[in-house]
């Protein structure tokens, strides 16, 4: 059985057994499904969808899923000029879980290369990650300005795509997911990764849109 059937199954087994524990209000079955997501997330992100499954491993550490999503950025990254040395140096930093640190690096960059858009997305991924996942004023000013620069960029429409996961709205990351990979070269690098993360994201999409019926019926 493949990891991601596996991890379907696990997706779909979870959410009933929170039904069968009590009932959802309002949005908070928005809010679990996009924490069994977030697991799934660490899964897809270690590029390996179709591995033997290994559920009880599937969930990484906190650290551990922020080198993913640096790797995964790093893949989506299309200029490799004079940024390409301020990145390497500023991912190092950001790998050993210092942000700050890369994020004034990154900066440093930006005042050399104001009009790079690998800059700008990895400016905005630090703050992301220095603010645990949520997609501050000035995280989000510095995907709008990777985005501006260049508009068909996929990274901006990802990781914006990732804080509303965080924040608990899938339907929103789904749609930003999309974005994202309409904008895929046919041999871009990510491209796989996303598409077994978007799966993942739909696959709970619909449980979710089951769940009214069900306390409904419970009801």
């Amino acid at each position: 059985m493949s990891g991601w059937v596996s991890l379907g199954l696990l997706a779909v087994l979870s959410l009933c057994a929170l039904l069968a524990i009590g009932r959802f209000k309002g949005g908070l079955w928005q809010v679990a499904a996009a924490a069994i997501l977030l697991g799934m997330t660490g899964y897809a992100l270690q590029g390996r969808p179709m591995a033997p499954a290994s559920i009880a491993k599937s969930v990484i550490g906190k650290e551990d899923v922020a080198v993913q999503l640096i790797e995964m950025r790093a893949d989506m990254d299309q200029s490799f000029g004079g940024a390409k040395r301020w990145l390497v140096t500023a991912d190092s930093f950001a790998k050993q879980g210092d942000y700050g640190l890369s994020a004034s690096y990154i900066q440093a960059g930006l005042r050399q290369n104001p009009n790079d858009p690998d800059l700008w997305s990895a400016f905005g991924l630090q703050l992301m990650l220095a603010s645990e996942g949520q997609m501050s004023p000035p995280a989000q000013l510095a995907f709008d300005k990777a985005r501006t620069i260049r508009p068909n960029y996929p990274a901006p429409y990802y990781f914006a795509g990732l804080s509303r996961i965080f924040d608990g709205d899938l339907n929103s990351a789904i749609l930003l997911w999309e974005k994202a990979l309409s904008l895929a070269t046919p041999k871009a690098k990510w491209k796989p990764r996303l598409e077994s993360q978007l799966q993942a994201a739909k696959t709970l999409q619909v449980q979710a849109r089951a769940m009214p019926l069900v306390n409904k019926i419970n009801n």
